[in-house]
């Protein structure tokens, strides 16, 4: 029965259903047919499944976000990135890599990187002659490595499912983000000189100077977070607070976010909140629902003689991600699937932490693949071009995201390197 109530829910997600709907309705589907839930346990499973400290730091790194936007705070780390590497060939592309790295540090989400940088990056590149496709495409890619380098949502959700230390998750993302950015820089350059795209002037050092004064304020901030958990100051989710707050003082600070503001953005965050919780929420039923049914065992056992073996495991896992990645959100992928995979790859001895990492990064290159990419489409909106254009030029981008996938999967210290430094052996 629970192959069938899987198989109920991904034919609702094909039909366009919003996902949260998509999955309470299964839910009902499998009280109703099996007769041994009450109805009364679907709401309290709604209530315990957000009913969670680690989840606090959602709305509160979205709060950071916005704040970042409003506040002036993104504009100066573009100038601060324009400075940098302007000058390099697929100037204002590399820009945008270096500028959602920094953000990365502060927001932890992909979809609001994409919408913040590439609001203030998308017209330039356009103007100065950057094709839309390749426009749309790089900012979008771009965006992928928000979830990567601490602080990323992503980490908050899959620690409170796997019950490992969201700690340790940022720290094991920040190798990683620095591979993807490299690597996204070195696709730039090549289809820039291939493409013959514009290059910005070197700019001076009084202009560099002038630029890093800017950014340094806001720069402080990843590092405050990260030595804050690393020195035990507060919790991963007291972080979310203290960029929220820190976004806050800055905005009033370069007197850019005004006390009118603060309405429009608390009332964004609210509602982008509410989505994410809500999902959260309705998935904690269906997760509920896929353990008692024991899919998470019957998947294994389909792993057969691979199942003990980690790179094995994690190969099969990946390529299984790549493609639902094509046909579902990230956040359903994470709440729902991921939680069926854990007793697979405990068994088969792979780091939690690792897989953490690992999974996460493959849900970011499903955000840039047709048909449902979130990103894919937050990015061709903003460059008003078609999604046959935003292919042409996203594949290699995609492709060496992908390398970096296998990457970091088959090379473990990528990932564990950094929370053994900072944070010690467990």
């Amino acid at each position: 029965m629970g192959m069938i109530l899987l198989g109920t829910m991904l034919f609702l997600f094909a039909l366009s259903v919003p996902v949260a709907f998509a999955v309470g309705l299964t839910s009902l589907i499998y009280m109703l047919l099996s007769g041994r839930v009450p109805f009364p346990f679907l709401a309290q499973r709604m209530v315990a499944g957000v009913d969670s400290f680690p989840l606090l730091a959602i709305p509160f790194f979205l709060l950071a976000g916005e704040l970042m936007s409003a506040g002036g705070i993104t504009k100066r780390l573009v100038r601060f990135a324009s400075a940098l590497v302007g000058h390099i060939t697929g100037g204002l592309a590399n820009v945008v890599i270096i500028a959602n790295m920094i953000m990365a540090g502060m927001s932890g989400s992909a979809v609001a990187d994409a919408s913040a940088a590439g609001a203030i990056l998308t017209p330039p590149m356009l103007k100065s002659g950057y094709p839309p496709g390749f426009t749309a495409a790089v900012n979008a890619s771009a965006a992928t490595v928000g979830p990567i380098i601490p602080p990323s949502i992503n980490f908050v959700i899959y620690g409170s499912l796997a019950e490992v230390s969201t700690g340790r998750l940022f720290a094991g993302g920040i190798i990683p983000g620095i591979i993807m950015g490299l690597y996204m820089m070195g696709v730039s350059y090549v289809m820039a000189r291939r493409g013959c795209f514009p290059k910005g002037s070197r700019v001076s050092w009084r202009e560099l100077w002038d630029a890093t004064k800017g950014a340094i304020a806001p720069m402080l901030m990843p590092l405050t977070i990260m030595g804050g958990i690393i020195g035990g100051f507060f919790t991963p989710t007291e972080s979310a607070v203290v960029a929220a707050f820190y976004a806050l003082l800055l905005g009033f600070t370069y007197r850019e976010l005004r006390l009118r503001d603060l309405p429009q953005v608390f009332g964004k965050v609210m509602v982008n909140s509410s989505v994410v919780l809500f999902i959260t929420a309705v998935f904690a039923v269906g997760g509920w629902i896929v353990a008692f049914e024991k899919l998470p065992q019957t998947l294994t056992g389909l792993f057969g003689p691979i199942a003990k073996n980690p790179v094995l495991v994690l190969l099969v896992i990946n390529i299984i991600f790549l493609i639902l990645g094509c046909f579902m959100d990230a956040l359903p992928l994470l709440i729902v699937v991921v939680p069926m995979f854990l007793p697979l790859v405990r068994g088969a001895g792979i780091d939690l932490i690792h897989f953490g990492v690992v999974i996460t990064l493959n849900l970011m290159i499903g955000l840039l693949t047709p048909p449902v990419g979130m990103l894919m489409y937050i990015c061709c909106r903003l460059a008003d071009v078609g999604i046959d254009q935003f292919v042409k030029y996203a594949w290699p981008f995609i492709a060496a995201l992908i390398v970096v996938l296998f990457l970091i999967s088959n090379l473990p210290e990528t990932v564990l390197f950094m929370p053994r430094l900072l944070m010690g052996t467990r």
